[in-house]
């Protein structure tokens, strides 16, 4: 039997990743002990002394290497695992994710969260567009209705789209005005009304939530929210966009993406969590979803092992601004997830703290995710668009 034990928080590189040895480290690469050694020497797998005069290591290194190899012999079975946060599968330079940090076009998003860089600035950042004119009105496409802020904003794309005949044309500048007309648009759409001539987006949120003074807190969950990478809902507006649709288009496949449970609505699942706990307390409900296998919405993120970066500066603003009562029931949750399951909050918690500490209606959390992520979309749409390719994976048959 191969030795397995979990890393310690005092074991870098990696809190709770698993160690292998050497003998199984070698038998899943293929290799010789003095490659795997050479693999160690030039930073390609990550190792933890044990005191006796042998090494341990990082398994997801191994692996990940593993994979690299393979995919260069081209196994079909290294694509599949590309789509379940596996490899890369395309060239992007618009969003980083890596030793636990996240960046927009090199600039570290808890740095910008901190520095209250305005949201606009931060999709201009992402679209890589010059400083532009924000819209100061709001084009609001006609009457606008729908059961949720999400729904609200898809029911407005086609309004917005029909008011624009040259919508498939335009320069790099042309199309960057028309995503600020968009976005502005949009985030009317979502807030339920008009958001007002004058201020930023975060301002007008602000204002239509009751809460003119959280404007910053707004802008902040914004700019947390405005790209991951290839999330799902992303990677569907970089195939409509592959396939020559409009701005509005590649937005509302985005959209549609985003309201799925997984995805998306994840911070109405925590919001659920969180009234289930009110309700029965939150040892009782914690232990209740685990053992009927139901997980915990809202905490451990796969591309964060350490945590979620996004989630400590947003709840630590929450705090500032809301009461003590509003965050309390959030922090007892996340203090037991964390000390008796081990898992961190992620975003999901953050944008719903936020939603609390300015006493939002139920679905804010969302909202506001949404709403951030639409700088994403537009930043990952005309950057597909300098590409021919037409996005087309192919399926492996295993039918009759």
């Amino acid at each position: 039997m191969a030795a397995h034990r979990p890393v310690s928080i005092d074991d870098r590189p990696d809190a709770g990743a698993e160690l292998i040895d050497a003998r199984e480290a070698c038998a899943r690469l293929g290799v010789k002990a003095a490659t795997l050694y050479t693999y160690v020497s030039r930073g390609l797998v990550r190792t933890v002394e044990t005191g006796r005069r042998s090494r341990l290591y990082v398994s997801t290194d191994v692996d990940r290497l593993g994979a690299r190899s393979a995919a260069r012999r081209g196994h079909a079975a290294v694509a599949v695992g590309a789509l379940q946060f596996g490899e890369a599968v395309l060239d992007s330079g618009i969003t980083s994710i890596r030793d636990g940090h996240l960046r927009y076009r090199g600039r570290d998003v808890v740095e910008l969260v901190h520095a209250g860089t305005p949201f606009e600035q931060v999709a201009e950042l992402l679209w890589n567009a010059a400083a532009g004119e924000w819209p100061a009105g709001d084009d609001l496409g006609g009457e606008i209705g729908g059961p949720n802020a999400l729904f609200r904003m898809l029911q407005a794309l086609p309004s917005l789209a029909l008011g624009d005949p040259l919508r498939l044309g335009g320069t790099a500048a042309v199309e960057h005005a028309r995503a600020r007309r968009l976005v502005r648009s949009l985030a009317a759409s979502a807030a339920g009304g008009a958001l007002g001539t004058r201020g930023s987006i975060a301002e007008g949120v602000a204002r239509r939530l009751g809460r003119p003074d959280g404007a910053h807190l707004v802008n902040a969950a914004l700019v947390a929210s405005a790209d991951h990478e290839l999330n799902v809902s992303t990677f569907a507006a970089r195939i409509a966009a592959s396939a020559g649709a409009d701005l509005y288009a590649c937005i509302g496949a985005a959209l549609y993406t985003f309201t799925g449970p997984k995805h998306g609505t994840s911070p109405d699942r925590v919001e659920a969590l969180l009234t289930a706990c009110a309700r029965d307390g939150v040892s009782t409900e914690v232990r209740r979803r685990l053992a009927l296998g139901e997980g915990l919405p809202g905490f451990g993120h796969p591309l964060y092992p350490r945590g979620d970066p996004r989630s400590p500066p947003l709840l630590a603003l929450a705090q500032d601004l809301g009461p003590p009562r509003a965050s309390a029931p959030l922090l007892e949750l996340i203090d037991f997830v964390g000390a008796e399951v081990g898992l961190l909050p992620t975003i999901d918690c953050g944008v719903l703290a936020i939603a609390e500490a300015l006493s939002a209606p139920p679905g804010t959390a969302t909202m506001l995710f949404g709403l951030g992520r639409t700088a994403g979309w537009v930043a990952h749409v005309l950057e597909q668009r300098e590409s021919p390719a037409l996005l087309r994976p192919r399926a492996r048959y295993v039918g009759a």
